[in-house]
Parts: C-alpha cells; structure tokens; sequence
C-alpha cells in the first residue's frame, strides 16, 4: 500500500459519514489504518542501498572488507542479446556489442579495486561466460548452481565456495541475484545489466549482510578512482583513493583504517 493512497482512504473516510453511522466513527478508523500500514511498512524487506548515493558511507568499510578478502560479489551479466534490438557480440545468445566496452571499462574498475586475494565463479551460460571472459579475462571458472539457483541452498553454496581470505566474484543472472537477496533478508529491484552487489562477512551470524550496490558506470563516482587526492594505505601497502567529498570524520577514519 502506498502512503498516498493510505491518505485519500482517511480523506474519503472522513468526508463521508455513510461510511459508518457517523463521521466520529469513520474517524476513528484512521489510527487502524496508520497501525495497519506501518506495521506493513515495517515488516517489509529492506532494499539494498546505493554506494553512489544514499549509501556512500559504507564505501570506507568496502574498501577494508576488500583489502582482508571478505567481501563477496554478485554481478549480473552485460547485456543480453536477445532481449535488445542491437547486434550481438558473439552468437545470438550471448550479450550485445555495445556492451563490450562496458565490461571492459568495469574490468579496469575492478582491478583497480584489486583482484590479488579474489576468486571469479560464473554461470556457464553464454551471457555470463561472455560476461567473466570481458571483465576478467578468463579467470573465472563455470559453476552449474550459479545458473540454477536453487532458493533453497544457494546462500549454503555461496559460503561453501567462499574461502577465508579471500574475496568471491559471481557473475550470474537478475533471477538468481534475486534469490540470494531474498535468502538475506533483502529485496530490491531488478539490478542493471553489469552491476554489482557488495557483501560483507559478518561474524556474529555466520552469515553475510550487504554493503550495497553499483551499477557499472557509477564506480568512478563512489571510489574515486579519477581523484587521487586522498587516499589510505591498505594492508597490502596499496593506495586506495576514496571520494575527496567525504565529511571530515569519515576521511578521518578511512585514513585510520587497517
């Protein structure tokens, strides 16, 4: 229910007094509904923010989760073929030509972000093979369930692929990335072609929780990669730029972080 029409309910309840046997009555039926709805509101699942935008602040705990091989990736494939009035890269069942460019300019995203401590899994699909080989050069390996994704085991199968240390990269598809949200806790909309959701291990739970997502243009944007001006030491020795619009106290603990 949309709060909008939650307000025209009270108004239409409250201008017409055959509702109820009088408008006291119908007026007092407002509260239940204000109960009703944010109860509903409450209940519904979280979506999983935007790292460009609303979510911006969890950038700094990215980029440290990253550095110590605790973040895992679900990125959907580049865009697919035979639902685009374009021509197709390779085959007619794989992703666009003008979606090269995009996978390898979200490659170069992603090596600078690092890939040193990271394994890449993908679909074994056209789309999402077509996918890993532009943006990571063949590095990644097929798994039959990243295609499947089966709601019942898929957050099961993610953790056991998972290995200490190290960062995991899927490239699978809008449906699948829809069944690993739901497993969370979690549901979103229908994620970009090429985009990229962040999760965190979270030791309490032995489970993960998200950090948020990044569609494939906006990586400049929220990392900093074109702004050298400020930047952190990560335990790899390595120089992570952030966004030099940051407030004080977060710059503040991105230079203090391990």
């Amino acid at each position: 229910m949309q709060l909008k029409s939650l307000f025209d309910g009270i108004k239409f309840i409250s201008g017409h007094s055959f509702v109820c046997k009088n408008k006291r009555k119908a007026l007092l039926l407002i509260p239940v509904l204000l109960v009703v709805y944010f109860g509903i509101f409450l209940l519904e699942p979280p979506a999983i923010a935007d790292l460009s935008k609303e979510n911006r602040y969890q950038v700094p705990q990215l980029l440290s989760q990253w550095d110590k091989g605790k973040v895992v990736v679900l990125l959907r494939h580049l865009e697919r073929c035979d639902r685009e009035d374009y021509p197709c890269f390779v085959g007619t069942s794989g992703i666009t030509s003008r979606a090269v460019p995009d996978g390898h300019k979200l490659g170069k995203s992603f090596y600078r972000l690092g890939l040193n401590k990271s394994d890449v899994y993908n679909s074994p699909l056209t789309r999402t093979a077509q996918t890993e080989d532009i943006v990571f050069n063949g590095a990644g390996t097929d798994q039959e369930w990243l295609y499947k994704c089966r709601r019942e085991t898929l957050l099961d199968d993610v953790l056991k692929i998972k290995k200490p240390g190290r960062n995991l990269i899927l490239v699978t598809h809008s449906s699948c990335i829809a069944n690993f949200e739901e497993a969370l806790g979690y549901d979103s909309d229908t994620p970009h072609y090429g985009s990229s959701l962040f999760f965190a291990e979270d030791p309490e739970t032995q489970s993960l929780h998200a950090l948020g997502f990044l569609d494939s243009d906006d990586w400049d944007t929220s990392f900093g990669f074109l702004d050298p001006a400020l930047s952190y030491l990560s335990e790899a020795g390595q120089h992570r730029t952030v966004m030099a619009y940051f407030p004080a106290p977060i710059r503040r603990g991105i230079m203090a972080s391990p």
